[in-house]
C-alpha cells in the first residue's frame, strides 16, 4: 500500500543523505599529500645538512693543513735569512723550499676561500629549508587538525543514518526492499521516486498516462518506464 511506499521512500531519503556524507568524509584532506611533501623536504633538509657538513670539515682540515705549511715556511725562512746556513747550495734548496711552500699555501687559500663561499650558500640553503619545513608543519598540523574535526562530525552523522537506515528498512517488507536495493545500485543510489507532476524526478521523462491513473490509486510496484525507478505518489488524507 502507499504507506509501505512512504516507508521506502523515506528510506530512501535517509539513504540519499547517507551518501552524502560519506562523500565528503571521502573528500576530506586528511594530509596525505602535505605529509609526502614534509618527507621530502625533510629528506634534502638531511641531505643539505650532511653536505654542509661535509664542507666544515674540509674547512677546517684546510684549515690546519695551511695553517702547518705555513709554521714549516717560517721555519725555513728562519733557516734562509737567520744567517745560521752559509752553503750556497743549502741555500738555494731552502729557497726553493720556501717557494714551493708558498705556492701550496697559496694553492689552498685559494681552495679555502672557494670552500669559504660554498659554505655560506649552503646555510642560505638552510635557513631556507628550515623556514619551508616550519610553514609546511604548520600548515600539514591544521590540515590533521581539521581532518579530524571533520572526520569525527561526519563519522558521527554516518553512525546515526545508518542506525535510522536498519530501524526504517526494518518496516519494508524484503521482496519490495529487495526491489529498491536493486534498482537503487544500478540508478546511483536512487531507487524510489516521488513523483509531483507528470514527469518522473530521477530521469525527468514523461510518465505514461495509465501509469499516472494507476500512481493515483497508491499501487505499489509500478516503476518508470524510462529508468525503472520506483514511482511513488503522496495520497491525499
Amino acid at each position: 500500500m502507499s504507506e509501505e511506499l512512504a516507508v521506502l521512500y523515506q528510506l530512501q531519503q535517509v539513504d540519499t543523505e547517507l551518501a552524502r556524507v560519506k562523500a565528503e568524509l571521502a573528500k576530506l584532506d586528511s594530509g596525505l599529500e602535505l605529509k609526502a611533501e614534509v618527507a621530502a623536504a625533510e629528506n634534502e633538509y638531511k641531505t643539505l645538512l650532511s653536505q654542509h657538513h661535509t664542507s666544515e670539515v674540509e674547512g677546517r682540515a684546510l684549515e690546519l693543513e695551511i695553517t702547518t705549511l705555513q709554521e714549516k715556511k717560517a721555519k725555513f725562512e728562519g733557516q734562509l735569512y737567520g744567517g745560521t746556513v752559509r752553503n750556497p747550495r743549502q741555500l738555494s734548496d731552502l729557497q726553493e723550499e720556501v717557494e714551493m711552500l708558498d705556492r701550496e699555501v697559496s694553492k689552498l687559500e685559494d681552495r679555502e676561500l672557494e670552500l669559504m663561499e660554498t659554505i655560506e650558500g649552503q646555510r642560505g640553503q638552510l635557513t631556507r629549508w628550515e623556514e619551508e619545513l616550519t610553514e609546511k608543519k604548520v600548515r600539514l598540523a591544521e590540515v590533521v587538525a581539521a581532518y579530524k574535526g571533520a572526520s569525527a562530525r561526519l563519522s558521527g552523522e554516518a553512525a546515526e543514518l545508518e542506525g535510522k537506515r536498519k530501524e526504517v528498512a526494518g518496516q519494508v517488507n524484503a521482496p519490495l526492499l529487495k526491489r529498491y536495493e536493486q534498482i537503487r545500485a544500478r540508478q546511483a543510489n536512487l531507487g524510489i521516486v516521488r513523483v509531483t507532476g507528470e514527469t518522473c524526478p530521477g530521469c525527468r521523462v514523461a510518465i505514461a498516462s495509465e501509469v499516472l491513473k494507476e500512481l493515483r490509486t497508491g499501487r505499489v510496484g509500478l516503476t518508470c518506464d524510462s529508468c525503472g525507478r520506483l514511482l511513488y505518489k503522496e495520497q491525499p488524507v
